[in-house]
């Protein structure tokens, strides 16, 4: 084969399935491009997206609205991987720009429970926090 066919241009492309339901989507009518994975639903179960600095992102919806759902995003700070409970539980672990990294876990109503940390020069810390949000000796 010595040619290819042209290039398809479109601000949006949907892959649908048998009966027509879109399963896919690939968009840039944002002007970002984004790839969604959805569901029978029509809802989004995963997305592929850069934000308007270019940096990636990846979000995994839970088919179930009351269970986490899972990102990971490079931003303006550093890279991350953050799980989010509805209702305020999450926990991330993170390697930030200027070398330090982490866990942070957050309790069931999204008060601040515990923190591991590597500075960039390597000392490490580990903080935990009482019910009322303050630091525990």
């Amino acid at each position: 084969m010595d040619s290819l066919p042209p290039p398809i241009v479109a601000q949006e492309i949907q892959i649908v399935d048998a009966q027509g339901h879109p399963v896919l989507r690939l968009s840039g009518a944002s002007g970002r491009p984004v790839v969604e994975f959805l569901r029978q639903d029509g809802a989004q179960g995963l997305a592929l997206s850069l934000d308007d600095a270019g940096r990636p992102s990846v979000m995994l919806a839970n088919p179930d609205a009351a269970l986490p759902t899972a990102s990971l995003e490079i931003d303006d700070k550093g890279a991350h991987v953050k799980f989010d409970r509805p209702g305020g539980a999450s926990s991330y672990l993170f390697l930030n720009n200027t070398g330090g990294s982490g866990v942070v876990l957050f309790g069931p109503t999204g008060d601040r429970r515990l923190d591991i940390l590597a500075a960039p020069d390597g000392t490490t810390t580990v903080q935990r926090y009482g019910s009322n949000g303050q630091p525990l000796p």
